[in-house]
């Protein structure tokens, strides 16, 4: 892979049809090309302020550490809140409840737990199954 000086040697109709060709050839996609052309602003942007903080005389606005990668100044949408209603979170519950009392069966009895859980609901699945691990396993005649 030649090294970034050594692109802008290479005339931009040769880089347009090589970026075509890598589009085509499926080793990279029309989304990452258009993501990476969105993002130049951006990055241009956060050089740019750098710039200024070191003309001002400041060393960084950051401490010592790892410089800000290609994404540093692009402006993140906000990561949707997300809430539970309660009947979901009892559905949780109970589901958990259920792994649980399964986990501490043996097979057969887990097959008779799943059962139960298929015909009559997981509440009443996670009760069978806490019953049958209270009860003392049979003892052999």
């Amino acid at each position: 892979m030649p090294r970034r000086a050594d692109l802008g040697k290479i005339p931009s109709a040769d880089l347009a049809y090589a970026l075509s060709r890598l589009i085509q050839e499926g080793k990279t996609s029309i989304a990452q090309v258009r993501r990476y052309a969105e993002e130049r602003p951006a990055r241009i942007a956060a050089l740019e302020r750098e710039l200024a903080t070191l003309k001002a005389g400041h060393a960084a606005t950051r401490g010592p550490g790892r410089p800000p990668g290609p994404r540093a100044g692009a402006a993140r949408k906000p990561k949707r809140k997300f809430t539970m209603t309660a009947k979901a979170s009892a559905a949780r519950k109970r589901q958990g409840q259920y792994l649980a009392a399964l986990s501490r069966l043996k097979v057969a009895e887990r097959n008779r737990v799943k059962a139960v859980a298929r015909k009559e609901g997981v509440a009443k699945a996670v009760e069978f199954a806490r019953k049958l691990a209270k009860a003392p396993p049979a003892k052999a005649a």
